[in-house]
C-alpha cells in the first residue's frame, strides 16, 4: 500500500450524523475509532454541532475559552481524544472524520482531497499548509487533529462554511491570569467562512456536505449521480452510506459530558489573583494556595469566581 495513497480493494464507508450534541458525536466519533473494521474499509464520518467549543486532549480549559461567557450563553465545553488546539463549533461548521488503517494515515492527504474538490467545485482559492490546515490567504478554515491507536486512526478537521464568526471570537479568549501551564497552548490566528468567498455558486452546509461525500465515494472508484439535498440514504444507489440519529449500544468512553472529562483531565497550572496571591490546580482540583484565607478551597473543584468573592470578602 502506497503512503498516503487509498487503500487498494479497500471498501469506503460514509456515515452521517443527525446529531447535533458534541458529546454524542465525539462519543461516535470514538466508538468508531475502536471498533471499525480497519482491515477492509476506510469510513468518512461527517456530523455538525449547536454551538460549542472542542479543546485538545492536552489543553486547559480556562487558559483556552472563556469559561463564564460560554456557560452563561449555553455553550458547551468539551474535550476530544485527539490532541491539537481549541475550536468553535456551530451549525455552520462541518466536521469530517477521515478513519483509514494506519499504514493509510495521511492528514495532508485529506486536507488536499478536500481542498480540491471544494475548489473545483466553488473556485474558493482553498490552500493547504505544513499545519495540517486549509486557508484562504491568511485566514483559516480549518482546524486539524489526529488520533492513532493499534487497530487504526482518524484525521479529524472542522470546516468554517457559515459559522458565527462573533460568537467564535467571544469565547475563544482565555484566562489571562494564568501564569504557568505546561498544558498545550493553541495557536491564534484569523479566520474566515467559506461562504465569505464564493462569488458563483451558494455555499452552504448542505452543499458542502454533498459534494464532499460524493467526491471521497468516488476516490474507491464507487459513483452515483449528484444527489440532491437534503440528503437521504434512499439515493445512495451504492449502499455505501449510513445516517446516524441515535446511539443505540455505542459505549461512551470516555464519557465526554462529565466534569471529569472535560476538566478534570487538566495539567498542573497557576492562577494568579494579583497582589502576590496564586492558586495551584492539578487535575481541576486546588492543591496549594499561598493566602491563608483561601485554605478552604484546597481539595475542591476550581473556580475563579468564588476564589476572588473570598479575597474581596477577607
Amino acid at each position: 500500500m502506497a503512503a498516503c495513497g487509498v487503500g487498494i480493494g479497500r471498501r469506503p464507508h460514509v456515515i452521517l450524523s443527525n446529531l447535533r450534541c458534541v458529546y454524542q458525536n465525539l462519543s461516535l466519533e470514538n466508538w468508531l475509532l475502536q471498533n471499525w473494521n480497519f482491515a477492509k474499509s476506510d469510513c468518512l464520518l461527517v456530523y455538525r454541532n449547536k454551538p460549542c467549543v472542542v479543546i485538545g486532549r492536552f489543553q486547559n480549559p480556562w487558559r483556552e475559552v472563556n469559561v463564564a461567557e460560554a456557560q452563561q450563553k449555553g455553550i458547551d465545553i468539551a474535550r476530544r481524544v485527539s490532541g491539537g488546539g481549541t475550536v468553535y463549533h456551530d451549525l455552520g461548521n462541518v466536521n469530517f472524520s477521515f478513519f483509514t488503517d494506519k499504514p493509510s494515515h495521511c492528514p495532508a492527504k485529506n486536507l488536499t482531497f478536500l481542498s480540491d474538490t471544494l475548489n473545483q467545485w466553488a473556485d474558493l482559492g482553498l490552500k493547504t499548509n505544513k499545519r495540517h490546515d486549509m486557508s484562504i490567504g491568511e485566514a483559516k478554515v480549518t482546524g486539524s487533529a489526529s488520533r492513532i491507536i493499534r487497530t487504526g486512526s482518524f484525521h479529524h478537521c472542522t470546516l468554517l462554511v457559515t459559522s458565527s464568526l462573533s460568537s467564535l471570537s467571544s469565547v475563544l479568549h482565555g484566562d489571562p491570569h494564568i501564569t504557568t501551564s505546561i498544558a498545550t497552548a493553541s495557536v491564534p490566528s484569523p479566520v474566515t467562512n467559506l461562504a465569505s468567498h464564493s462569488c458563483d455558486v451558494i455555499v452552504t452546509p448542505g452543499h458542502v456536505i454533498s459534494h464532499v461525500t460524493s467526491s471521497y465515494l468516488a476516490r474507491y472508484d464507487v459513483h452515483f449521480p449528484e444527489p440532491e439535498l437534503p440528503w437521504t440514504p434512499e439515493q445512495d444507489t451504492a449502499g455505501e452510506v449510513m445516517v446516524v440519529d441515535e446511539l443505540p449500544g455505542v459505549a461512551d468512553e470516555p464519557d465526554h459530558k462529565t466534569w471529569g472529562w472535560v476538566f478534570g483531565r487538566t495539567p498542573k497550572f497557576t492562577r494568579s489573583f494579583g497582589d502576590g496571591v496564586e492558586v495551584v490546580v492539578d487535575k481541576g482540583i486546588v492543591v496549594e494556595v499561598s493566602d491563608r484565607s483561601l485554605k478552604e478551597v484546597v481539595g475542591t473543584r476550581f473556580n475563579q469566581t468564588t476564589i476572588q468573592q473570598m479575597l474581596y470578602f477577607n
